[in-house]
């Protein structure tokens, strides 16, 4: 064998090789160019034999230093709720390719920066001899996050002598193309409509307008209100006064973004298409505001279609409480067409009234708080977050921590997409410059440098996840049909969290009993390699959402046998998973009784059949079908394979008429007993 031959394959240089030869008792020259086969054999088996005592001695070290003590007795380790297999390795003090392979064995097939939860480590820990316990710093964030909203709170309604009148914040609500977007398009003569796929909003927005008010004031109250009113106007007379719009989708899917929309704003517009009525997403809606406590009126929409009917969605609104002004109640109702921008200068003139008549306020004296409204990862800018500033003036350059993310502001922008230096209380604006991506709906406030540089700090060591791989176990068919609800393993990933929310929340509500999706891994960006080995090794689907599946993933897929698809309208990802989980369910048996009939004679009783002649008392019976009849309490079955009248073969008797059946095998039946006719048909169940 050749010397280069037999150092490839014992994968070290050449040049070691002839230098470890004499130690294994091989007297070769150092020149030497072939060595004989049989003593190739004997290096090969040597040296690995020498190798795994190295290994062997490596775990003696690794146990003395951080493993089992002496006595042996386990050692304690405290571990964060999420971390990265490399810094899992390093916390246990152990190869990084040991941790792999003990992850590998339970079915965790995770790379070096591969991030898992706690309870994936304890098990992996204890397997090697640990005791876990969860990091202290980690406990208190679990209790801190729960606490954010309460904080805001208090924040928000501290200092009342300080704060200042700002625009109100507005939130948009209502059913799935009752034209919410169509609303804000026609308010800001923009065209977002055409931006979004489906012509439906699938991100939370926030944008401002300027209103000019009007000199005549309205008021809806007493005198009262309209000296509010007065004074209002007189304040804001000579220059325009800002709403701040949150658009949020109205399909179901997005019930959470719409929720969350409620409780960051000041007043809603309801938004309720005049052909369509009242609908389930708007019902949610006025749900939603009236659990918030949040003042709204209600846009009366597409009043220029020919089939709308205001009064009779008025009626409905009343039948839920909801009395209309004009009828002697408290619910604003503004009639408008969007399309036809008709009754828009009404409605943001009640909009402005409302916020007048409720007060609305802020401190802009104080380190700037506020909601992340969206978050997301760009690709030239880095972790971007758009958040609305409920309090303080938040400034470039300013220290800002949301949740587990922290940075330097490095530059803003607004809704239009312009640089900004500065942003007062209810401006929605992008943000540049944190480390990390906050998570939709964490609370964000301005600190001193050092509490900021401290958080990147610890997200630099223990990175908050953005997705969670869930791990499902592998099973047989049969285990899977015994002991678990059938499931499709599902890998999302999406452009932006508030999608990636939405989608998973749905996934839930389509699952049943019977059948379930089971999201394994959901994330941000787009489908990659190692997306798609992921899902070969559990066997799940590839969803994306508004991202790209890169071409080496498309590639891998194809090879793999992987499906993986990308979509832009909600509905249409959704459809695909029902799809599937309709091949899931098992098929259904349906009986249907289509006919009653008695037994008048019996003119054969065989083994292999049996013929009887018998009237139909009701219904009908046709050939293929079986008859039923009940023998001692005990329920008799037969398949009827001919039907027979005088000497005819007929497929089908109706109710009156005489006949003979021939009844599949020997079955008891006898002259007088009433029978049965029904129909069997196996169906395939669908998910709803």
């Amino acid at each position: 064998m050749n010397i280069t031959e037999l150092a490839r394959r014992l994968k070290i240089p050449t040049q070691q090789l002839r230098e470890e030869l004499p130690k294994l008792g091989f007297d070769i020259g150092f020149r030497a160019i072939k060595i004989d086969d049989r003593a190739a054999q004997k290096v090969i088996k040597l040296w690995s034999e020498r190798r795994v005592g190295q290994i062997q001695n490596q775990y003696v070290v690794v146990e003395k230093k951080l493993g089992v003590t002496e006595s042996g007795k386990a050692k304690e380790v405290a571990i964060p709720k999420i971390l990265t297999t490399r810094e899992f390795a390093d916390l246990l003090g152990l190869p990084v390719t040991t941790v792999i392979g003990e992850l590998f064995k339970n079915g965790v097939m995770a790379s070096i920066n591969e991030r898992i939860d706690f309870e994936t480590a304890s098990i992996i820990a204890q397997d090697l001899g640990y005791i876990t316990q969860l990091l202290d710093e980690q406990v208190k964030e679990l209790r801190a996050e729960s606490t954010q909203a309460a904080d805001l709170d208090e924040i928000l309604k501290a200092d009342l002598d300080q704060q200042v009148s700002c625009p109100p914040v507005v939130v948009v609500m209502g059913h799935v193309d009752h034209g919410k977007t169509k609303l804000l398009d026609a308010i800001r003569e923009t065209n977002v409509v055409d931006q979004e796929s489906g012509a439906i909003t699938q991100h939370i927005g926030a944008y401002q307008v300027e209103v000019w008010p009007k000199d005549t004031p309205k008021s809806r109250g007493g005198e009262a209100d309209r000296g509010i009113l007065r004074q209002a106007q007189d304040d804001q007379a000579h220059r325009a006064r800002l709403i701040t719009f949150l658009d949020t989708p109205g399909h179901e899917a997005f019930s959470a973004m719409r929720s969350r929309g409620g409780r960051l704003a000041d007043i809603a517009i309801i938004v309720i298409a005049a052909d369509d009525g009242i609908q389930p997403q708007t019902l949610e809606a006025l749900e939603i505001a009236q659990k918030e406590n949040l003042p709204f009126l209600i846009a009366i929409n597409k009043i220029d279609k020919p089939e709308a009917d205001i009064d009779k969605l008025k009626k409905s609104l009343a039948e839920l409480n909801l009395l209309p002004e004009d009828w002697g109640g408290k619910t604003i109702c503004v009639p408008i067409s969007a399309k036809k921008k008709m009754g828009l200068n009404d409605l943001l003139d009640m909009v402005l009234l409302l916020a007048d008549l409720e007060k609305v306020s802020a401190n802009s004296n104080r380190a700037a708080v506020g909601t992340i409204i969206e978050a997301h990862v760009d690709k030239g800018e880095g972790p971007v977050a758009t958040a609305l500033v409920q309090a303080g003036i938040l400034k470039r350059g300013d220290y800002v921590v949301a949740g587990q993310a922290a940075g330097k502001v490095k530059a803003m922008k607004n809704f239009l997409g312009k640089d900004i230096t500065e942003a007062s209380p209810a401006t929605p604006v992008k943000i540049l410059g944190l480390k990390a991506s906050p998570v939709v709906g964490d609370v964000f406030k301005v600190v001193h440098e050092a509490e900021a540089r401290d958080i990147i700090r610890k997200a630099s060591t223990y990175t908050r996840a953005t997705s969670l791989p869930t791990i499902v176990t592998e099973s047989t068919e049969g285990e899977q049909k015994e002991n678990h609800t059938p499931s499709l393993p599902v890998i999302i990933k999406t452009d932006v969290l508030g999608s990636r929310e939405a989608i998973i929340s749905s996934l839930k509500k389509i699952s049943t009993p019977d059948v379930q999706a089971v999201v394994i891994k959901a994330g941000l960006g787009n489908i990659n390699e190692t997306d798609i080995n992921t899902a070969e090794s559990s066997g799940a689907i590839v969803l994306g959402f508004h991202v790209q599946i890169l071409p080496p993933a498309q590639a891998l897929a194809k090879d793999k046998q992987v499906f993986a698809m990308n979509y832009q309208v909600i509905y249409d990802l959704l459809d695909e998973v029902k799809k599937r989980l309709d091949t899931l369910l098992k098929p259904e048996l349906v009986r249907s009784q289509i006919g009653q009939g008695k037994v008048l004679a019996i003119f054969k009783r065989g083994k292999k059949d049996t013929i009887v002649g018998v009237r139909v008392l009701k219904g009908s019976i046709k050939a293929g079908t079986k008859i039923k009849l009940m023998r001692d309490n005990i329920p008799t079955e037969a398949m009827i394979e001919e039907i027979r009248l005088g000497k005819e073969i007929i497929t089908e008797v109706t109710e009156g008429a005489e006949c003979g059946l021939k009844l599949k095998g020997q079955i008891a039946i006898d002259i007088g007993d009433n029978l049965e006719i029904y129909h069997e048909e196996i169906r395939r169940q669908h998910v709803s």
